[in-house]
């Protein structure tokens, strides 16, 4: 059943990829005992570290990507270190922290943390200067 996470991971993954970043190796292993939780792996592709990416099965899917984007966009911060340790950056505050996944209504969000104003869909993140 970790097939649904992967599939939560890769939506988010979009975003990474629109970033110009390098995305993870995913591997379908359910690595958390919780019956009630869906996990997989994510693995660096420079030096294949890993970290675990679990969900609470029984959340709607909203919650489940914000949960997943929260904990890839800790993954992104550590394997890019300082260089892209804000990502993805605010827009309205470039160089004081990143946007923060969140949840607005049924819709999982990539928003200001200090606003709280979304600034993309998780999984649509355009990266800078794409519209222009």
């Amino acid at each position: 059943m970790t097939a649904k996470i992967v599939e939560i991971i890769r939506h988010v993954l979009q975003d990474v990829r629109s970033s110009g970043l390098e995305e993870p190796r995913i591997e379908d292993l359910a690595w958390n005992d919780d019956p009630q939780a869906l996990s997989a792996m994510i693995y660096s592709v420079r030096d294949s570290s890993g970290q675990g990416v679990s969900v609470r099965r029984d959340l709607p899917r909203a919650e489940q990507l914000v949960s997943v984007a929260d904990q890839v966009q800790e993954w992104v911060i550590e394997e890019n270190g300082p260089t892209n340790s804000n990502w993805p950056q605010c827009p309205w505050h470039p160089n004081n922290h990143p946007l923060a996944a969140q949840l607005v209504g049924a819709q999982g969000v990539w928003a200001c943390p200090v606003l709280r104003t979304p600034a993309a869909i998780i999984g649509d993140l355009r990266a800078k200067g794409a519209d222009e």
